[in-house]
């Protein structure tokens, strides 16, 4: 009997505390969810803060306790599983994990679902863009060629100066890969070409732009001398003559240079299409010099000089040549 009545005691001691021990409170059937992201559009590595709003169906907020389950198609979403206060609002944090692209947020009760979009990193058409180029394209080993790299807004307006572009190089070494943006959104900086032949591909980022490249060809020997041929090398006064111009660049052992910038000029007449090439396989640029009788000065001009130019190893100076062209004239004037 004594035993009987000790435990009745127990149990009734136990008792308020079994009872305190009651479930999340669950939002009811047709409840209300909203949805919002702060802000809106973040970097790769960015945050934003995410705020869910949740009502009954008679507009009163959510039991506070109440459970929402939060996920995301990108980036990292913290915490999961939220829990609403008295006004039945709770939040989270997206954090950015290097992805670029829209991320969907979802907001869900057992009953009740609801979405929003953040963008993480720039779109296509809001991210600026980079132009890379290297003069000159083609370096001797230990030469050098200067890397310029034209930063530019998606609405194509100069980037603010400051900024910094990020350079990198398959071969060769550069004197400053992170090169500050100047006013104009211009940035430059040295490519070393060091002592391996081959091509150098330079790749440029400005912000969270695309890739851009470029390549520069890396040899034993640069160009040291150019030529020039005319054909024909006279003309007739009186006559609409096309002349091809032929430039062959070449090294110090005398071997073709491909790959090379010729720039060709000429005291009178004009060339059919723009006024620089780059040479072949076999180290020639070729351009067609046309001349009218109208473009002769009168006599006694009886020749006139084309001139052709090429970028030194150090691009900032030129290898120039030059061939002379006779013109004839009617005999008496």
């Amino acid at each position: 009997m004594k035993q009987a009545v000790a435990l009745l005691a127990l149990l009734c001691l136990l008792a308020p505390a079994l009872g305190c021990d009651k479930a999340s409170p669950v939002a009811p059937a047709g409840s209300i969810l909203s949805l919002s992201a702060n802000p809106t559009k973040i970097g790769l590595n960015g945050s934003s803060t995410i705020t869910v709003v949740g009502r009954k169906p008679d507009g009163n907020p959510l039991n506070p306790g109440t459970e929402i389950r939060l996920s995301s198609d990108l980036g990292t979403l913290s915490p999961s599983i939220v829990e609403v206060d008295s006004g039945g609002r709770a939040t989270a944090t997206l954090r950015g994990d290097g992805r670029s692209g829209p991320a969907k947020i979802t907001a869900a009760t057992a009953d009740a679902t609801v979405d929003t979009t953040i963008q993480i990193g720039d779109t296509d058409t809001t991210r600026p863009t980079a132009l890379v180029s290297v003069t000159p394209s083609t370096v001797a080993l230990g030469g050098t060629a200067e890397v310029t790299v034209i930063a530019r807004n998606a609405d194509g307006s100069p980037v603010a100066p400051g900024g910094r572009v990020t350079l990198t190089t398959t071969l060769g070494s550069l004197v400053n890969d992170r090169p500050q943006i100047q006013g104009n959104g211009v940035a430059t900086t040295t490519l070393n070409a060091g002592d391996r032949e081959g091509t150098a591909t330079i790749t440029a980022i400005v912000g969270s732009s695309a890739p851009a490249t470029t390549t520069a060809t890396i040899v034993l020997d640069a160009a040291t001398a150019i030529s020039v041929t005319a054909n024909p090398a006279s003309i007739q006064s009186t006559a609409t003559t096309e002349i091809r111009i032929t430039a062959t660049v070449t090294n110090s052992r005398a071997q073709s240079v491909s790959g090379a910038l010729v720039i060709f000029e000429s005291d009178i007449g004009s060339f059919t299409t723009t006024t620089s090439e780059t040479t072949n396989a076999s180290g020639e640029a070729t351009k067609t010099l046309r001349v009218a009788p109208g473009d002769i000065p009168a006599a006694p001009f009886e020749s006139f000089r084309v001139r052709v130019r090429t970028p030194s190893s150090s691009g900032s100076t030129f290898i120039e040549g030059s061939t002379q062209i006779t013109i004839n004239r009617p005999s008496g004037t």
